[in-house]
């Protein structure tokens, strides 16, 4: 092994395109972030224009290497994430055929209320995908745009996922990556395979001649052009790793390599997920998937009900209101740290409000709003605040509950995420979950755990679980839950799943 080797990873999340440069070990040695806006021209629409997106991964990457001064050949590989689901459709010479949608779109819930219906639904669709559908989905989607952009499909060569997009166009070949081709119900799962049945049973089998060939994670999807090289400061034929969906790479970051670990990750979805060595094949379960560690599955139940929550609650609610009788451009991080002084003033109560965190929809109640319940004219500001933070936390142990049925998971969950960067909302979780918090020493965990991938195919690790080994770190903090609270969070959270009972 080169010790002077580094690994670029790249995260193309909801909002922020991140570029991070890892050294063989793990050590981040530079950074760079690049916003793209999120844009909602219909209601449940949120898609974004795929031509900022990538001058956003050429802006990150050109600032994270030039923060990093380093000379570009010492590059072992380049190593990609992004969001999951959502749909990015190309033409061959990578200009894209309409703009990219996002996961938490939920345009084509119709669709998936016509295919949840069906009788046959497990037998012909769940036992191939070992996954439920949700409208975020690029069988969702596809669906949605022959039923109302059918020109979308002679516009299109190429079906592809937010990273594989990216990669497309920093090499100029064309695949995608097992993991995220695992996740979105256009495969056969346990065979690893498209499957045109599947497709057809979706209504969109004209499609699957567009699905390009898959590649595994730690293998060689490219290598950067020398265009691409004259762009970012890249050098030309730096190898391209597969790469891995964000849930992995975030899992992988936390060290989730063994089986029954369960991780949180909190962001603009709400993921929870386990490691496993055999498929999930029960009915109810939300998601299987493929793990780049070989011989293991990553189990997932998640809903796009996380931290977006809190954040529109801070921009459109109270930043809204001081912009429009202040006149001023609100701080965040004065918004955020006032919050957080708010909550810590009022002593928590079962009598307090409930926030649904269904901003952006949600799979678990479907055609779900978001909003509160239980309000009175005793209630202040500072409990509508605690209600919204409450509000991510339980939809978090709704989905942690529903993993503990599947498998006896080890007492310790890993955290990581938005909401891990406060100590107040860590510790609210740990209570909530009734659980030890292992909190994540990464501040870039996407960007870390697909870098580990890329350390393989790079050729600086020989296999995932010893780049996990060697890149991650111990956890900076363990948070105990205080028994205290644990009652009370216990009496807000059966009280919390009646409501969403009586909404389904």
């Amino acid at each position: 092994m080169n010790d002077s080797r580094y690994v670029l990873g790249i995260d193309n999340g909801g909002t922020v395109t991140k570029a991070c440069l890892y050294s063989a070990d793990g050590e981040l040695v530079a950074h760079y972030g690049a916003k793209v806006e999120t844009l909602t021209p219909h209601p449940q629409w949120t898609e974004r224009n795929v031509d900022d997106l990538w001058q956003a991964n050429i802006d990150a990457i050109r600032g994270c290497l030039e923060a990093a001064a380093i000379d570009p050949t010492q590059i072992a590989s380049v190593s990609i994430t992004g969001h999951g689901n959502g749909l990015y459709l190309s033409k061959a010479d990578g200009r894209p055929a309409r703009n990219g949608i996002i996961s938490t779109d939920s345009r084509a819930q119709s669709v998936v209320d016509e295919w949840l219906a069906r009788d046959d639904f497990d037998e012909r669709a769940r036992a191939k995908t070992l996954s439920t559908t949700w409208a975020g989905q690029p069988n969702a989607l596809l669906r949605w745009l022959d039923l109302n952009e059918p020109e979308a499909f002679e516009a299109t060569d190429w079906i592809l996922m937010v990273k594989d997009y990216i990669r497309f166009r920093l090499t100029g070949e064309i695949t995608m990556e097992l993991t995220d081709a695992s996740f979105i119900s256009l495969m056969d799962v346990p065979n690893r395979s498209y499957d045109r049945e599947l497709m057809a049973y979706w209504g969109i089998e004209r499609w699957f001649d567009k699905l390009p060939p898959i590649v595994e994670s730690t293998g060689i999807g490219g290598r950067i052009t020398a265009e691409v090289a004259s762009l970012t400061g890249l050098a030309e034929g730096t190898p391209v790793a597969g790469g891995c969906a964000d849930v992995a790479a975030a899992a992988l970051a936390a060290g989730v390599v063994d089986a029954n670990k369960a991780a949180a990750v909190t962001g603009t979805w709400s993921i929870n997920e386990f490691v496993s060595t055999e498929p999930i094949t029960d009915t109810d379960a939300w998601l299987t998937a493929v793990y780049p560690v070989p011989g293991t599955f990553i189990v997932l139940d998640s809903s796009p009900n996380g931290v977006a929550n809190l954040e529109w609650y801070l921009r459109e609610v109270v930043g809204g209101i001081l912009r429009e009788f202040g006149g001023v451009e609100p701080d965040s991080a004065k918004i955020f740290a006032t919050c957080e002084r708010m909550i810590q003033e009022i002593t928590p109560s079962d009598d307090d409000p409930f926030f649904i965190p269904f901003i952006n929809g949600s799979d678990v109640v479907p055609h779900g709003r978001a909003g509160f319940i239980g309000l009175n004219a005793y209630h202040e500001i500072r409990h509508m605040v605690r209600a919204v933070y409450e509000g991510v936390i339980l939809m978090h142990l709704h989905h942690i509950t529903r993993l503990r049925d599947y498998a006896p998971l080890k007492d310790e969950i890993t955290f990581t995420g938005g909401a891990s960067n406060s100590e107040l909302w860590t510790q609210m979780f740990a209570d909530a979950l009734g659980s030890p918090l292992e909190v994540v020493d990464a501040p870039e965990a996407g960007t870390l755990g697909v870098a580990a991938v890329g350390a393989v195919a790079g050729g600086i690790w020989p296999d995932v679980r010893t780049a996990v080994e060697k890149m991650t770190r111990d956890p900076r903090a363990v948070v105990e839950p205080d028994p205290a609270f644990t009652e009370l969070w216990a009496k807000r959270f059966a009280r919390f799943t009646a409501y969403l009972d009586t909404q389904r």
